[in-house]
């Protein structure tokens, strides 16, 4: 059952302090002038009206909410729910949602990634997809499609045959992880389109129960729906072996300087069921002139980028490239301080003059 509150009356300024949901793992598109954020959400109250404590929320349906806003990031207005899982349909979204990303297509329209999660029984309980959905607006979704773009089961030979770590399809989504690692990685789309207007998806993955990845697509209509049009090798990166997961790529072009930047959010977790004290969640930052890399830390001093803040699950709000910078917003982990934890920052800038 979920509890999904309405959307909020009153005026969110810098950053956003949802007093009815926890918010984490943001992405956005700029359109006229006006900023759409979305966000996993879930409400700080279990259905029975005690309070929800964020450690369990895994437990509990997610749902994708909305902000706007018209002042860069100044001030945000709460839409309400953008989406759902599809409860009780057996759909390979029919457990709850994770993140994604949206983009504008060539006609207006707005397609949205994500991440579908069903569950076979109590243990296999985290199988993950990649969808697809459009929205004419952004303000709902007009065509949820009925299979998923990319599925680790029914995908699992393709998948694994191009060098990405899968478990034994019995074991896929399994809630203790695989092979001693955390849970499985095929999760957190990325819609990226190039200068030839080609759409490319980017997504969390592995190359061993240990070893993070990012997986590369490009797809195409398929009459009413998208395929793919063709699986690329996984992406690895300089650092990787100072993190286990790699999560939420983003990917942004500057097109003077013909730069590709690379945000990823990152963590060292060891297994399943490690105490978050023990985990350190990172935020990631590299360069590249190829899409296909290779990929370079972007800093000086490495790849780390706004260390100690407490923050994963960026979203770069607007590129200013003519400036070195990005105007950004990201959500408070489990580690800040309890009057932060799950709510947002307010926007602020990352410097690429480093």
């Amino acid at each position: 059952m979920q509890l999904i509150p309405a959307a909020y009356t009153g005026e969110f300024e810098n950053g956003i302090h949802h007093p009815l949901l926890y918010l984490w793992d943001a992405w956005s598109y700029e359109e006229s002038g006006v900023l759409h954020l979305y966000c996993l959400a879930v409400s700080r109250l279990k259905p029975d009206g005690t309070v929800l404590d964020p450690t369990e929320r895994n437990s509990y349906p997610f749902h994708v909410r909305h902000f706007l806003s018209k002042n860069s990031g100044t001030t945000w207005k709460d839409e309400g729910c953008f989406l759902t899982p599809r409860l009780g349909e057996n759909m390979y979204d029919s457990r709850t949602i994770w993140s994604g990303s949206s983009e504008l297509l060539p006609d207006g329209k707005k397609l949205m990634a994500y991440t579908g999660i069903y569950q076979i029984d109590e243990n296999q309980c985290f199988l993950q997809n990649i969808a697809l959905a459009i929205s004419n607006d952004g303000f709902e979704i007009n065509k949820r499609f009925d299979s998923p773009l990319s599925c680790p089961k029914r995908d699992w030979t393709t998948i694994t045959n191009l060098g990405y770590y899968l478990d034994q399809p019995f074991n896929l989504g399994h809630k203790d992880g695989e092979n001693g690692g955390p849970i499985m990685a095929w999760r957190d789309p990325f819609v990226f389109i190039d200068v030839e207007e080609n759409i490319h998806l980017f997504w969390a993955a592995k190359t061993d129960s240990h070893k993070s990845a990012m997986a590369h697509v490009t797809i195409e209509k398929d009459g009413e729906t998208f395929r793919i049009n063709k699986i690329f090798p996984p992406i690895t990166l300089p650092d990787q072996a100072n993190f286990t997961q790699l999560e939420l790529p983003k990917m942004y072009y500057d097109a003077e300087k013909k730069w590709y930047y690379l945000i990823v959010s990152t963590c060292n977790r060891l297994y399943e069921g490690q105490s978050d004290e023990e985990v350190d969640k990172s935020l990631r930052l590299y360069r590249s002139s190829s899409l296909d890399g290779p990929w370079q830390p972007y800093g000086k001093e490495g790849s780390l980028i706004l260390k100690n803040k407490n923050l994963f699950g960026l979203t770069v709000l607007k590129t200013d490239f003519k400036n070195n910078r990005l105007l950004c917003i990201a959500p408070y982990t489990d580690a800040a301080p309890n009057q932060l934890s799950f709510t947002f920052s307010k926007a602020f800038y990352i410097d690429l003059n480093q």
